[in-house]
């Protein structure tokens, strides 16, 4: 009995600390995985791209070939197309480098390759987001890379404003890692915010230049807002003749691949208090999708998903914008309508994010902080006469004066000379 128990203690200790060795093998092949990654990432990045890059600047620049990157996406679009539609008129290449959906790693690293051969050779490169694919590389003498940025006016804070904060990085990995230095130009929606963006960019002042955006050209083309209505009401035959309440919050969590959607509306009682005068389109980050409630049978619907339709659709059928801290509050001030802030985690969220201009003072519309509040929002602006029009005319000065219609003419006049 001595014996077995004995040899059933050593044997326990045996493997007690063959477990310890497999844990600790397991940690250092971990380890040597992220170094060999981190290696790889920076054996590419800082000698052998850039070593391509100069190796497609033996070639003389193509004045007719113009790039447009955004690497988050798969597809043109917001800032872009208004620019790549006047420039195919106009006989430019225009190179779209951009996302591939499911695409290995390999083949991502062939075609970044191939990228910085037709990158050395283009006339300018108009950008939307930070790009660290030519942060890598100086651009040459007689390229000009030009940040159009995706987001009018200055509202939450972004880039090197962030510094420290939850939402962005630390200052060690910003010096590791600088973007926004290779700007030319950089265009922003009013003079009023160019300090920030300054401070967002770390760049000099006399870059920023209140050109607009070119994607709110299409808020001033005759007939769109009607358009939109006819396209909605297309994709949404139960709306009828109610009024369109649009529900676009931003995304919720510190990091965008983790990013989510709060369902905090008591839709049910909305439905109940609401539902016979307008619907709710709900129009979530594009990175956090929710489930949207469905009717019971014989029920009318009242909230619809629309984060398939196209944002600037939604923003011009909507008689009412319900938001809380997104730039698109900027776009739809153009359109001088209600607008109602859903702030219920504000004190959290500026702790975590902070703004350039103190929220309650800033935003140009009701806050609201629970569903009764909703309710009753939309009950004043829309049925009651309650819609302070002068509040939104002056935000729009204050902040989208250079967004007059006349953007994207004004931007290729600027940096193309058209």
């Amino acid at each position: 009995m001595r014996f077995c128990e004995r040899n059933a203690g050593v044997q326990k200790k045996d493997c007690g600390e063959r477990n310890k060795l497999r844990n600790r093998l397991s940690i250092i092949r971990k380890k040597a995985r992220a170094l060999y990654r981190r290696t790889l990432r920076f054996g590419l990045r800082r000698v052998f791209w850039p070593l391509v890059y100069h190796l497609g600047c033996l070639r003389p620049i193509d004045p007719k070939c113009i790039y447009f990157i955004n690497d988050a996406v798969s597809a043109p679009g917001d800032n872009f197309l208004p620019l790549m539609e006047r420039l195919t008129a106009e006989k430019y290449r225009c190179v779209f480098f951009g996302k591939v959906l499911q695409e290995s790693r390999v083949r991502y690293y062939l075609r970044r390759t191939f990228f910085y051969l037709g990158y050395a050779r283009a006339r300018a490169v108009y950008l939307m987001e930070v790009c660290p694919l030519v942060e890598g590389c100086r651009p040459r003498k007689g390229t000009d890379i030009i940040q159009l940025w995706h987001g009018c006016g200055a509202f939450k804070k972004f880039g090197y404003s962030c510094v420290d904060l939850a939402w962005g990085p630390s200052e060690k990995a910003w010096k590791w890692n600088p973007v926004h230095q290779y700007y030319k130009y950089a265009c922003v929606s009013a003079p009023e915010i160019i300090p920030h963006y300054v401070d967002a960019f770390r760049c000099p002042e006399e870059i920023l230049r209140p050109w607009g955006a070119p994607r709110t050209d299409y808020f001033f083309r005759p007939g769109v807002t009607e358009g939109c209505r006819r396209q909605i009401l297309e994709a949404f035959p139960e709306i009828g003749a109610r009024k369109i309440v649009l529900y676009a919050p931003t995304f919720r969590g510190n990091k965008l691949r983790k990013a989510r959607h709060d369902d905090v509306l008591d839709y049910d009682l909305m439905a109940e208090q609401l539902g016979g005068d307008c619907v709710l389109l709900l129009k979530p980050h594009p990175r956090s999708r929710t489930n949207i409630p469905t009717p019971e049978p014989g029920q009318i619907p009242f909230v619809f998903d629309a984060i398939d339709q196209r944002i600037e659709t939604l923003l011009c059928a909507a008689d009412l914008c319900i938001s809380d801290y997104s730039s698109l509050v900027f776009e739809y001030s153009l359109l001088e309508r209600p607008m109602l802030f859903f702030s219920y985690d504000l004190e959290k969220y500026e702790k975590s994010r902070s703004f350039y201009y103190p929220y309650l003072q800033f935003v140009p519309g009701a806050l609201v902080w629970d569903t009764e509040d909703v309710i009753a929002g939309i009950r004043r602006n829309l049925f009651e006469g309650g819609f302070d029009s002068a509040k939104v005319q002056a935000f729009r000065k204050k902040f989208m004066s250079a967004c007059d219609g006349h953007s994207t003419e004004r931007i290729l006049r600027n940096t193309l000379g058209l």
